[in-house]
Order: structure tokens, then C-alpha cells, then sequence
């Protein structure tokens, strides 16, 4: 059934993403607020963390389960598609970089840098003072956007169904507000298997010699950020320096990023779907 849900989940995003989509989070912050949870003691904020994130992820998951028969199959697969969707969100991300690959293709590093303005965060755009340093930066920013929207979340629901990918959006959402380190701990810890996983999964839709022992270092390390290990597998042997950078290349470069971690989506849903086959979850 998880492999149903995935499947149809992915194919109506790509059927529906908008370029700019933003998930719509208000209602949530509207009931964080009275919380006050910035200026909350680390009781009470677990206590919140309770009562609006553990509580609504196990009742939604558990309630799900609890459905049986023919009919309460199917609303359980229409449910969790539906849920699952919302997660994954409708934000084309590929398309906002339509410009910035345009202006490398006609080699414009100053419109490629106010495009990048839009997915790159302040800090981000101040290190980026050269050509390949931008580049780089917006490369890696692809990876993370792949992992925060598809990859972190699939691996939840696979591994604790739809009660465990909601758990992680709306830990994401807690932790936006209250900014604890607890919390950041706890998302550590959530991205640890999923960016493992998809470091793997990099090496093996990509170049394997130069990819695979680089993220089989990174298994039993519990200390590295998703961040670090998925930018270490993927940007590790890239030695190029900013006079060899060709900006022509740029172009060539960022579609075959994207289209790597495509290639990584396909071989996670072949994966569940040979867990389907042969393990029936």
C-alpha cells in the first residue's frame, strides 16, 4: 500500500506543482501562537511539543490503521495520498532556476547572482563572490531542496507511515517557532538515515567509484549534518578552481545535478515496490 500511496502522491505533484507554491503553514503558527514557545521553559515546551505534534502524528497514523475492509482500504489509500501531497507540497523548485540557467548560458554572472537571490539565504549570497563560488552554492541548494522536500519525508512515511511524515513536517514547523536546541537535536537526529540513504543512492545513480566510499564514511557517523554528508558525497572531487570555471558549463552542470537526484527518486520507488512484491508492507 505504501508503495500505491508514494507513487500516486509523486505523479499527481508533478501534475500539479506551481512555479512559487508556498504549503500553506497558518493554521499551524495560529495554534503555536498563544504558546509563546520562544520565551517558553524547556518543560513547557516539550509539553507543547506533545500536545501539537506527537499527539495529531500518532492519532492521525493510528486512526488510519484502524480502517479495514474494501472500502476503508480505499479511503485509507485516498486519505494518506491526499495528506501525503500536502507534506511533499506543489512547489515546482526546478523551474526557479530557469533564469538563473539562462544567464549563464549567455555568461551574465550579475543576473545569475540576483536569480540565485531567490533560493540562496544572505549568508549564502555573501560568500558567493565568484562566478564558481555562486555556482557551487546553487548547486548544493538543489541537494538540499531535493532532500528537505521529497527524500527526508518519503523516508518517514515508509518507515512509520503517514503519522511519521506528518511528525516530521510539524517538527519542522515547532522548531521555525520556538528555535530550541532540543529541537534542532531532534532534526539532526530525524534527517540522519534519510540523508545516509540518499548519499548511497547518489553514488549509485552517479559515479560510483569516486561517490561510494565517500558516503559509506559517513554511516556510522553521528555527528556530520545532512548537509555535510550530501555535499561531500556529491561536490567532493569537483577541484576546479576559479580560473578553469567555464560558465557554459554551468548550464550542462545544474541538469545533471537535477536530473541525479531524479535518478535517485526512481531507484527509492523501485526499491518500495520490491519490498511490496517480496516483504508486502
Amino acid at each position: 500500500m505504501k508503495f500505491i500511496v508514494l507513487l500516486f502522491s509523486v505523479l499527481l505533484q508533478r501534475q500539479t506543482k506551481q512555479s512559487g507554491y508556498q504549503r500553506s503553514n497558518g493554521w499551524y503558527l495560529r495554534l503555536l501562537k498563544p504558546f509563546d514557545l520562544a520565551q517558553m521553559s524547556l518543560r513547557g515546551q516539550v509539553v507543547a511539543f506533545t500536545l501539537l505534534v506527537v499527539l495529531p502524528s500518532v492519532a492521525i497514523g493510528v486512526g488510519i490503521n484502524q480502517l479495514s475492509g474494501v472500502l476503508g482500504s480505499v479511503l485509507s489509500i485516498i486519505i494518506q495520498v491526499v495528506l501525503f501531497l500536502y507534506i511533499l507540497g506543489r512547489d515546482d523548485f526546478s523551474s526557479r532556476f530557469n533564469d538563473y540557467k539562462t544567464c549563464w548560458a549567455r555568461q551574465d554572472y550579475q543576473g545569475a547572482y540576483h536569480c540565485a537571490q531567490q533560493f540562496l539565504s544572505m549568508e549564502e549570497q555573501a560568500q558567493s563572490q565568484t562566478p564558481l563560488q555562486l555556482h557551487k552554492k546553487v548547486q548544493e541548494a538543489i541537494v538540499s531542496a531535493w532532500f528537505r522536500r521529497f527524500f527526508a519525508f518519503a523516508f518517514w512515511y515508509l518507515a512509520a507511515g503517514i503519522g511519521g511524515a506528518l511528525f516530521c513536517l510539524l517538527t519542522i514547523w515547532f522548531f521555525g517557532v520556538a528555535q530550541s536546541l532540543w529541537l534542532k537535536s531532534l532534526l539532526h537526529g530525524l534527517a540522519w538515515a534519510p540523508a545516509r540513504l540518499l548519499a548511497v543512492s547518489i553514488a549509485l545513480a552517479g559515479d560510483f567509484v569516486q561517490s561510494f566510499s565517500t558516503a559509506s564514511k559517513f554511516m556510522l557517523d553521528f555527528e556530520s549534518d545532512s548537509q555535510t554528508v550530501l555535499y561531500a558525497t556529491m561536490f567532493k572531487h569537483d577541484q576546479r578552481t576559479d580560473e578553469s570555471f567555464d560558465c557554459t558549463q554551468a548550464v550542462a552542470e545544474l541538469e545533471a545535478g537535477n536530473q541525479l537526484m531524479q535518478r535517485c527518486a526512481v531507484i527509492w520507488l523501485l526499491v518500495v515496490a520490491s519490498l511490496t512484491v517480496f516483504a508486502g508492507i
